[in-house]
């Protein structure tokens, strides 16, 4: 729900400062980060300047994301063609970062799913997540839609 851009990638090509010397040389604000040893993520490219207009590439470090990123689907975003990923592997996405909003977020798109479909698909490569994801998974796939959205 922000008003950013987050692209994903596996490549860790693209934490290498240099490859952005031409956009930072055209004006553009490029800040590369590269994780530590035990972050969940490679590393994260942040180009822009303002909220609006911004793009982080997430650079994910684990094998599973390699999956999803080849299961994206092509999608119109303004012009644009991107990759998109299904809503299970977004779910899958939301369940490895494990943040409050994040598994909010998992009941939001529960709701806005074929539950058995989905849930079908989650089920499929939630093997590949740590303890964490899957206890979480396990509770918010269990819970009804109806309780779902309840405080």
């Amino acid at each position: 729900m922000t008003v950013d851009y987050d692209l994903l990638t596996t490549d860790r090509r693209v934490l290498d400062r240099e490859l952005w010397k031409d956009l930072r040389n055209s004006g553009l604000e490029v800040d590369v980060r590269k994780g530590d040893f035990d972050d969940p993520l490679a590393g994260v490219v942040r180009i822009g300047g303002t909220p609006a207009h911004e793009v982080d590439l997430v650079v994910g470090k684990w094998t599973w994301e390699t999956g999803v990123v080849m299961r994206a689907e092509p999608m119109d975003v303004g012009g644009l063609t991107v990759r998109v990923p299904p809503k299970s592997d977004l779910i899958l996405l939301k369940l490895a970062a494990g943040g409050i909003l994040d598994l909010q977020d998992v009941t939001a798109l529960l709701a806005l799913s074929d539950r058995d479909e989905v849930t079908s698909e989650v089920d499929a490569h939630i093997h590949d997540l740590d303890a964490e994801a899957r206890a979480n998974w396990e509770r918010l796939r269990d819970q009804s839609p109806d309780r779902g959205h309840s405080r």
